[in-house]
């Protein structure tokens, strides 16, 4: 990826985290955990575009993709169990590092 295209992907990561906090002054609760999973996402497909291959990379963003978040704030039990899998599998890799 050449230094511009780096650029403007960091460069609109940055927006979507400003305007996603600005945002959550008026979102229900729900929406910031889920603009967090948003943003993860978002850096784990950087990530990949960088060639950084990473099995946790790509695992976290495997098991991001499946989960439906546009079903919430309806599935809100299935999302924290969601997370809790991901801070399980994170815990992991920190452990085993």
């Amino acid at each position: 990826m050449n230094s511009g295209k780096l650029e403007s992907r960091v460069i609109s990561l940055i927006c979507f985290f400003v305007v996603s906090a600005r945002e959550l002054m008026n979102d229900p609760k729900i929406y910031g955990p889920m603009r967090l999973i948003e943003a993860t996402k978002h850096l784990t497909a950087l990530a990949a575009d960088l060639d950084l291959h990473n099995e946790l990379l790509l695992e976290v963003s495997q098991r991001i993709e499946a989960f439906p978040l546009e079903a919430l704030p309806e599935g809100e039990e299935e999302f924290v169990e969601f997370m809790d899998e991901l801070i399980m599998l994170l815990a992991t890799w920190v452990k085993d590092s």
